[in-house]
């Protein structure tokens, strides 16, 4: 027969505790010489525990049947037929082995299948270690537990069952009740170059030798080291009068911090020689409430020709309508006049975001909300280049529909002859919302039908639709439209002519949902009028005027 074999699959101990017998598991997979495995087949196994110098400790038997993968599974120290006792193993020794012998026809014709290592986790062997420890005086777990305490009367610490005792009686003798005495001072004496610590706590000679700060005036702290220095001036010097801290790195190169009581600035000031003399400088700055603002900037000079600006301005005696504003704008001087030009402003108040640009310091365009019929929309437009906030045109929702509004609407394309030049096409206005078909048909025998397409039979109202009819020959008695619905007309020549001739069409409607299109609109109230742009920069109201509302001028819907 195939000489059979098995592969060990996984080998694990488990310390287990029934019938005060220990056990662990030991796992494997049976093969035959061909490496299949033994499928559901009944195999005996002989197993053997041998110690470090190979003589057996205890042997057993297991008759098993695999896994339809030749899988098995045993309890050592479980079997039949046992040779010794696992339960006086000392399994705190090393180096214990486990052979197996197997016969995979079921009897005790054992061959052997080889020896392997039994790995004990540290925990399993120390509890069975301890499982076999005696000679307790007694069986009673907290009565080696000690106590400290302190016994006043004595002014010691005692450690209970014979531990000892500390002494702490010369610790409590402090001359006088007075807990502040014994703090000490440390002064310097500049004569002599001593420190000395009070309460005799002695004294130290300071080497010779020259400071490395330096008083330069009565508020000025300074550390120069040949190019470099380090100043700390408390009190400042004019304009800003802000205490100041600055780190000079020379020749030109400076970082300075000023504070004040309510402004705080962070800056790199530079003076660099491909500036022709002029300096840079780009900082921060942080200001406090009521107008809080952070703001970064670039200068040359006097002359800001970038600054950001982000504040947050309560209004009035309220805390809780805050106007957040977000600016870029310039300010440069004209001679000792500072002008200051606004380039884009971001508001945002009670819920309402708004931004509106400049052109030359003056409203541009803006996105923002608007008032229609007392209803709050989305509004975008443009003010009027020389009247100040005077709209001339937007788009707005009224209801579901955006509504466009400009004194013309055109469309425009490149020349198609000259590169240099644009065709620029004026739309045709009416008092309604209205849409056409056009087009030629054929007249046969004095008779003719037009079909509308289908996306014009979608778009208007048939019940609004005019019809346009233009003869295509000279000797027509003329054309009448003798039937109209929304899919097409019918049209026949007057006198009962039978004329052969093609003729042009043209149809109107209004569009289905603006039959009530409202061509005369109460100012202000049925026309748009943008929310009030709430900002607390000075640049942003001298541009936009406050609080003024928008008004608008003549304009077409």
């Amino acid at each position: 027969m195939n000489r059979i074999y098995f592969a060990l699959f996984l080998a694990f101990i488990t310390q287990l505790v029934v019938a005060q017998n220990a056990a662990f598991k030991y796992q494997g997979i049976a093969r035959n010489n061909q490496n299949a495995p033994l499928a559901n087949q009944n195999i005996s196994l002989r197993l053997t525990i041998l110690n470090a110098a190979n003589s057996p400790v205890y042997s057993e038997q297991h008759m098993v049947t695999t896994s339809p993968i030749g899988l098995f599974n045993v309890n050592v120290c479980q079997g039949s037929m046992p040779s010794g006792s696992c339960d006086v193993i000392d399994w705190s020794k090393p180096d214990y082995k486990l052979k197996v012998d197997m016969d995979a026809s079921g009897g005790t014709t054992y061959a052997p299948m080889g020896t392997s290592p039994i790995l004990q986790v540290p925990t399993a062997a120390f509890a069975t270690k301890a499982l076999s420890a005696t000679n307790d005086a007694d069986t009673d777990p907290l009565n080696e537990i000690q106590a400290l305490t302190y016994n006043s009367a004595m002014h010691s610490l005692v450690l209970s069952r014979g531990g000892g005792t500390i002494d702490l009686s010369e610790l409590k003798n402090d001359p006088d009740a007075d807990p502040a005495n014994e703090i000490q001072t440390i002064t310097l004496d500049s004569a002599t170059n001593t420190l000395t610590l009070s309460k005799m706590g002695g004294s130290v000679k300071l080497l010779a030798g020259n400071d490395l700060w330096k008083m330069n005036g009565t508020n000025i702290l300074e550390y120069v080291s040949g190019n470099q220095s380090i100043t700390f001036d408390k009190l400042g010097s004019a304009p800003l009068n802000l205490a100041s801290f600055e780190i000079n790195f020379r020749p030109n190169a400076k970082k300075r911090f000023f504070s004040g009581p309510s402004d705080w600035y962070e800056e790199f000031w530079t003076k660099p020689a491909n500036a022709v003399g002029d300096t840079i400088v780009y900082g921060s700055i942080v200001k406090e409430y009521p107008t809080t603002f952070a703001q970064h900037y670039l200068r040359f000079n006097r002359d800001t020709f970038q600054l950001g600006r982000i504040t947050n301005t309560l209004n009035g005696a309220s805390r809780k309508s805050p106007t957040n504003d977000f600016a870029l704008l310039c300010r440069a001087y004209n001679g000792a006049t500072p002008v200051r030009l606004i380039g884009v402003a971001l508001n945002a108040f009670e819920g309402i975001g708004q931004i509106y640009n400049a052109v030359g310091g003056r409203p541009g365009g803006v996105i923002t909300a608007a008032n229609v019929n007392n209803t709050v929309v989305p509004y975008v437009g443009l003010f009027h280049p020389t009247t100040a906030n005077t709209l001339v045109g937007g788009l707005f929702l009224q209801g579901n529909q955006s509504v466009l509004n400009a004194n013309v609407k055109n469309f425009s394309m490149d020349h198609p002859n000259d590169p240099s030049k644009e065709i620029w096409y004026a739309c045709v206005e009416g008092p309604e919302a209205a849409a056409y078909e056009r087009g030629s048909i054929q007249l046969v025998n004095g008779e003719a039908y037009v079909p509308f397409s289908e996306h014009f039979e979608l778009v208007i109202n048939p019940a609004t639709m005019t019809i346009q009819l233009t003869p295509g020959s000279a000797d027509s008695e003329g054309l009448a439209v003798v039937e109209k619905t929304s899919k097409g007309f019918r049209v026949k020549e007057l006198r009962k002519g039978q004329g052969n001739y093609s003729f042009d069409w043209e149809a109107k409607g209004v569009r289905k949902g603006y039959e009530d299109y409202k061509v005369v609109r109460i100012k202000g109230l049925e026309t748009p009028v943008p929310v009030p742009m709430h900002s607390g920069l000075p640049e942003v109201q001298e541009a936009f005027k406050g609080n003024a509302i928008p008004l608008r001028s003549a304009h077409q819907n």
